[in-house]
């Protein structure tokens, strides 16, 4: 009887269409996180260079914006605001470049995490226990990825309306569409990680049956 050590029991092998797939997905995720780090780098060098910093405010009262044809136009809710950084104290600059930066960091952990997973689905590696684990903390690091920034973000934007004093007329802005964009991938991750576990305790349940 040969007990060499083969390696992990999967349920199927990967055929070389479906591994060219995986490093398609692999290559997608790689180029998703290069524009991610671009985008984030240059709107900080943009922002350093004209010494403004960028905060997100609701208006007390719509404001309406009139075109050039005379068509009236209605500021949406929340809107993006920039205020130069010789107005503001260090601190509330501080929470606010900090929450750019946690929610790149978020965003590129992510990719990171599915990266590292799927290049485990192309080693033949899918239902083993670490793939479960990384689909649980990519969903996890989904949610904090939103949720963290928000702490220093909403210091910030309360320290701003202070220093500016437009507490009058404009408010802390509540989670954008971007949380609920991500709530429905982190339960789309959560899902995955189910149908694993699943296949994961079938795999072991037929590993003296091969």
């Amino acid at each position: 009887m040969d007990t060499t050590d083969t390696g992990p029991i999967t349920p199927t092998d990967t055929s070389k269409k479906d591994r060219r797939d995986l490093w398609a997905s692999i290559a997608v995720f790689a180029l998703t996180g290069g524009v991610v780090l671009f985008t984030y780098v240059t709107r900080l060098l943009h922002e350093l260079n004209s010494g403004i910093v960028t905060a997100r405010v609701e208006f007390d009262e719509p404001r309406t914006l009139t075109s050039l044809d005379g068509v009236g136009m209605q500021l949406g809710s929340p809107s993006t605001i920039e205020v130069s950084t010789g107005t503001l104290s260090p601190v509330t600059v501080g929470f606010l470049r900090s929450a750019e930066g946690l929610q790149t960091l978020g965003y590129l952990a992510i990719l990171a995490l599915l990266t590292w997973m799927v290049a485990r689905f192309v080693r033949g590696r899918l239902f083993d226990r670490l793939a479960v684990r990384l689909v649980w903390i990519a969903s996890v690091t989904g949610i904090a990825a939103i949720l963290v920034p928000q702490i220093p973000r909403t210091l910030g934007t309360n320290m701003l309306l202070r220093d500016v004093e437009a507490r009058e007329m404009l408010d802390f802005a509540e989670l954008g569409p971007e949380f609920w964009y991500g709530y429905v991938f982190c339960m789309a991750l959560s899902a995955v990680a189910i149908a694993l576990r699943i296949g994961s305790r079938m795999a072991r349940d037929n590993e003296g049956l091969v």
